[in-house]
């Protein structure tokens, strides 16, 4: 199973359309500023969405939430509760402390993948499974101007994070 992840699309729908035309994705995960650009996700697509720093409206939307797909759990946030523009410590020991296999977060605009090994120190907090930290970009407002989203496949109890471009 692939899933799409997205972030800060910052009005840029077109954008998140093509990727969703591309993609063919059945389950599209959301990690907000743009919420408003969801619109043009298909009716046969499950949105799994939190709400960021620039989504003023969605009261009904989390600024976090953890998502399980099979054995897969997943921590998502925004992040700009969690300060990830400087530093990943407090949003891995959040994810941590949720039992969390992943953590996913925006905010940033900038692709991040990374596996962090149980048994690391994070914050105040020292992992008893391995965490995968990951950023999809952005596909609004990328900082290098290369608009990315993610992709999580998920296999036989395994997964694998990766990015993609428009």
């Amino acid at each position: 199973m692939e899933l799409i992840v997205v972030s800060d699309t910052h009005g840029r729908s077109d954008r998140l359309a093509e990727v969703m035309r591309r993609t063919k994705c059945s389950i599209l995960l959301f990690l907000g500023d743009g919420l408003r650009d969801l619109n043009v996700v298909r009716d046969d697509v499950t949105v799994r969405s939190v709400r960021g720093n620039c989504d003023f409206f969605g009261d009904d939307i989390p600024e976090e939430r953890i998502e399980n797909f099979g054995t897969c759990c997943i921590f998502m946030t925004h992040g700009h509760r969690y300060g990830v523009k400087g530093d990943l410590s407090l949003a891995m020991a959040a994810a941590a402390r949720a039992g969390a296999d992943i953590l996913m977060y925006g905010h940033t605009h900038v692709p991040h993948n990374v596996y962090i090994p149980a048994g690391t120190q994070v914050g105040d907090t020292v992992l008893e499974k391995p965490l995968t930290v990951f950023c999809p970009g952005s596909l609004g407002q990328p900082c290098d101007g290369v608009a990315t989203f993610g992709v999580l496949t998920l296999r036989d109890g395994a997964w694998l994070t990766s990015h993609g471009q428009l």
